[in-house]
């Protein structure tokens, strides 16, 4: 059987010991903080925007990409290369461009989704590669991008507002009266889903969310900064089987304290 490594980048939020499980690699997203590349944690990340400090990304570039598919290929079959949505990031257009080069033995997908429910891509990924049909996984693999999905909440704006994506939000609107939004992925970007009174009335909409969908393999898979509570609530409510860990730098730099999001596949 062909041996096909699956790699993805770091905005995909599972367990670290997931990853060394299931023998995927995980390519860093560089964080810039007032300009200088540094590696940080979420703790770290958030101070830093706290303090006023300019807290940016990176992509990964392609010839960064062109090193890792060249080693790996040195031991592996294939490479199935799994990333963050092409209208978030350039990374998954500077993955594209470089596999054009290894002539089929490496595949790039755009999951059009970050985060948990880039987790539960790659994950499927893995149970897909079993088979050691690169390509017949890899077009398995666009067709579940088309029916990922996310659903999340935010404590606060501000580090979106920060980010740029304050029209997700309509900008400060969301601190006042303590309303809150609920906030979805759809068709690879994040989108306004509703707001309502209270964070505990955003956690019951993100149940009623999950309960409303057909969800492959009865599996979610959920991400948080610093939202243990939330997440057992959530857990709690739905009854099904889940994967929890808490959320990267990558995501956390603009969800922010409090943020919680489920992510599958339908």
């Amino acid at each position: 059987m062909r041996k096909i490594k699956i790699i993805t980048d770091s905005s995909c939020d599972l367990p670290k010991s997931w990853f060394k499980e299931h023998d995927v690699e995980v390519v860093p997203i560089k964080i810039l903080i007032d300009g200088k590349n540094t590696d940080v944690s979420v703790d770290e990340v958030l101070a830093a925007i706290k303090k006023g400090k300019q807290v940016t990304t990176s992509q990964i570039m392609p010839d960064e990409f062109e090193k890792i598919y060249t080693e790996l290929l040195k031991n592996y079959d294939g490479v199935l290369s799994v990333h963050l949505s092409s209208k978030l990031s350039g990374t998954y257009n500077s993955a594209a461009l470089v596999s054009r080069k290894f002539e089929g033995r490496v595949e790039v997908i755009d999951s059009l989704t970050t985060t948990s429910a880039l987790g539960a891509m790659v994950a499927k990924a893995v149970e897909l590669c079993q088979s050691g049909d690169l390509a017949g996984s890899a077009e398995k693999m666009r067709n579940f991008s088309k029916r990922v999905r996310t659903i999340f909440g935010i404590q606060t704006a501000d580090n979106l507002i920060k980010g740029g994506r304050a029209h997700l939000v309509a900008g400060k609107l969301v601190t006042l009266f303590n309303v809150k939004p609920i906030l979805k992925g759809e068709d690879g970007e994040m989108k306004f889903y509703k707001i309502v009174l209270g964070f505990p009335r955003v956690l019951r909409g993100i149940v009623d969310y999950v309960e409303s969908q057909d969800i492959v393999d009865n599996k979610i898979y959920i991400a948080h900064v610093h939202a243990e509570e939330a997440v057992e609530y959530i857990r709690s409510k739905l009854k099904i089987d889940s994967i929890v860990c808490p959320a990267g730098p990558v995501v956390s730099m603009n969800a922010g304290e409090g943020f919680v999001v489920v992510g599958f596949l339908t």
